[in-house]
């Protein structure tokens, strides 16, 4: 009877310890821009930047979860979210990083690439994976990881990190984005990668 305790407790143990990487993991707070009346963008755009803020943020959280992460989306539909709500959402969870979805905007038509923005120091190594992920994976420009007070990220206590995921504005880039679902897989697919790499 005492051996077979024994091995109970020990089989108890190893799992647990098989399982603590997976528990260890933060939950992920997905946060897709804009939604509803907030178009996103600038006026005059070709392409509303809130449909695909929501395709990508879909998509990562279907790869995520996948890869065994804790998810929570900040919108799931086509409605409006306030920035405060949004960063309710984030610090209303225990052990969290949270990942804000863009698209940019510029009057120049030939601006184009990736940028991501962090701003707490503790962001920056998030910032930093979750960049060069996408850079590599999309194949983009390379606009640099940078420090900006967002309101989003800035009021944000956790980890928190905003990407700019390419330019509507861009008429190539754009039609990428918005023409293809394969290229928007690719991006949630990178930006999944570059979290893993980090936790």
């Amino acid at each position: 009877m005492k051996k077979s305790g024994s091995l109970l407790f020990l089989l108890v143990a190893v799992l647990s310890l098989a399982a603590s990487p997976a528990w260890a993991r933060p939950t992920v707070v997905i946060d897709a821009g804009h939604g509803g009346h907030d178009r996103g963008g600038v006026p005059g755009d070709r392409y509303p930047e809130k449909v695909y803020t929501l395709d990508v943020a879909r998509r990562l959280q279907a790869r995520l979860a996948e890869m065994g992460y804790r998810t929570m989306m900040t919108r799931r539909g086509d409605y409006f979210v306030g920035l405060d709500q949004r960063c309710y959402v984030a610090n209303s969870m225990r052990d969290a990083i949270f990942v804000s979805i863009h698209f940019n905007s510029a009057p120049r038509e030939g601006a184009s690439g990736i940028e991501t923005y962090y701003y707490s120091r503790r962001s920056g190594s998030l910032a930093s994976a979750v960049h060069r992920s996408v850079v590599r994976g999309t194949g983009s420009e390379d606009r640099r990881v940078r420090a900006r007070g967002f309101y989003v990220i800035r009021n944000t206590r956790c980890p928190a990190i905003l990407v700019e995921g390419g330019f509507l504005t861009n008429r190539s880039e754009g039609a990428r984005i918005a023409g293809s679902g394969a290229y928007r897989q690719r991006l949630a697919d990178s930006i999944a990668r570059g979290i893993r790499s980090r936790y």
